[in-house]
């Protein structure tokens, strides 16, 4: 059967103007969609419980602290952001004093970017975000913007918006769910997470007109459509949940008839080793007017793979992959 794999949209690509208003100035961030033709193969706070099952006994591995560590303004924020966001902040200030503003500008770009890439349960967040810096260099004042559904944005962006926890907290509920019926250890209970999401997922027919949900967790878990990023982001929440390593990566990938876009997709670590999983790329659809996936493993738990379609990120320093795939 022909094999038909179309680049997927997207990571994020970021977008920071700025404007001067009065005695601060604000920083504003967009991230901007964009998409390419679908994929397919043609042929929070919570009370639920979900199954932890760890896959190393090595202390679990944190991309951003990782990715961020030499850069601690960058870092400062990343963390000072994400312990408000999990508590459903709408204002968090927190002091800069001593850094330019280019620096802050920097430090603002990378933190947030690492955010909206690696925190799946922050799933809630518009990818329009504005942060007021005060005159004299010496704060910054962040007013997190809830997406659609998730809340009231602020229509300026420098106040406070109103942050429906009640919508987030039932969506955590439904993700949660979902991951705990994801069962299984090591090895298995890996490939029970990529099996589940594709089984339950379908590519948007319109990916570029693809909804906030559907480039979120939430796509897979809840609602049952998502983009590249949506998938990937599914994956690491449940591995997230269940005590698996895992980050999403962010690059380029081209597809067998030489088309180029953004992609993401996975890396999860099982004994000591990093090994690939695309469980977007895993999950095609039959030919014809038949909407039923199927499940192929042509892009799970591989290593290093010669000549690969998908090239990371090189500003990202993601982990050495296994030179081979597991079982090899």
């Amino acid at each position: 059967m022909f094999k038909k794999i179309l680049s997927a949209a997207l990571a994020m690509a970021m977008v920071l103007s700025m404007t001067v208003a009065g005695s601060a100035a604000s920083l504003t961030l967009s991230g901007k969609k964009s998409s390419t033709t679908s994929d397919k193969t043609t042929s929070s706070t919570t009370t639920t419980t979900t199954t932890t099952t760890t896959t190393s006994s090595d202390e679990a591995y944190d991309f951003c602290q990782t990715q961020l560590k030499n850069d601690k303004l960058a870092l400062a924020m990343h963390n000072a952001f994400v312990n408000g966001l999990r508590s459903y902040k709408n204002k968090i200030t927190i002091s800069v004093k001593g850094y330019t503003y280019d620096q802050i500008e920097a430090a603002f770009k990378l933190s947030f970017q690492m955010i909206l890439d690696e925190h799946p349960e922050l799933f809630w967040l518009d990818t329009m975000q504005n942060i007021a810096v005060s005159a004299d260099l010496s704060t910054i004042t962040f007013y997190p913007r809830p997406a659609a559904g998730y809340g009231t944005a602020s229509k300026d962006g420098l106040s406070a918006s109103t942050i429906n926890t009640t919508a987030i907290k039932n969506t955590t509920t439904k993700m949660n769910n979902a991951v705990a019926k994801m069962t299984g250890s090591g090895y298995e209970l890996i490939k029970n997470i990529h099996d589940t999401i594709i089984s339950n997922t379908k590519y948007p027919a319109n990916p570029e007109n693809a909804t906030h949900n559907q480039h979120q967790a939430v796509g897979p878990l809840v609602e049952g459509q998502a983009v590249c990023d949506g998938y990937a982001k599914a994956f690491k929440y449940a591995c997230d949940q269940k005590g698996i390593d895992c980050l999403i990566v962010v690059g380029q990938a081209t597809n067998n008839v030489g088309d180029t876009g953004s992609h993401a997709w996975n890396y999860v670590k099982l004994n000591g080793k990093w090994y690939q999983v695309d469980t977007d790329w895993d999950d095609p659809q039959v030919k014809g007017d038949s909407t039923k996936s199927y499940l192929i493993y042509d892009y799970f738990m591989t290593g290093t793979v010669k000549n690969d379609s998908r090239r990371v990120d090189a500003s990202m320093n993601y982990p050495t992959l296994s030179s081979t795939s597991y079982g090899k």
